[in-house]
């Protein structure tokens, strides 16, 4: 994974860790919240970004399973064990511009693949994009 997704998804992960213990609003977005946190950093939503979306499930199997169903629709896959709870990571990733209305049909497709199979959606990451700039 690239230093600078790391970096990225560090940031979110600190900023909804303190956002959450001072949230005022009745429910949170998570999609929005990262889309706001690229722009903070940098990023020009209006470029393509590679976007990885983060499915868990118990078993290879399960993970597999998903990954067929994503390469179908047009993802690249990546299944590899999780290093601390024995789950399956299925990494699922597409390059497409980071627009909300997408993420959130995203969203709700993916929780929906992984609870069928007890498993869990946990988000998705992007590096930063830089637009052209013109002097």
């Amino acid at each position: 994974m690239p230093l600078s997704l790391l970096v990225v998804l560090g940031f979110v992960g600190i900023y909804l860790l303190v956002r959450g213990t001072q949230r005022s609003r009745v429910s949170m977005d998570p999609d929005a919240e990262t889309l706001e946190e690229l722009v903070r950093a940098g990023s020009d939503l209006s470029e393509p970004h590679e976007v990885e979306f983060f499915l868990y499930v118990e078993t290879a199997t399960q993970a597999a399973a998903l990954a067929a169903d994503l390469q179908a629709g047009g993802f690249i896959t990546e299944v590899r064990p999780t290093e601390t709870d024995g789950c399956w990571l299925c990494l699922a990733t597409r390059v497409m511009r980071p627009e909300l209305a997408e993420l959130r049909r995203w969203r709700t497709r993916f929780t929906a693949l992984a609870e069928r199979t007890g498993g869990a959606y946990d988000g998705w990451g992007t590096t930063v994009v830089e637009g052209e700039r013109q002097t």
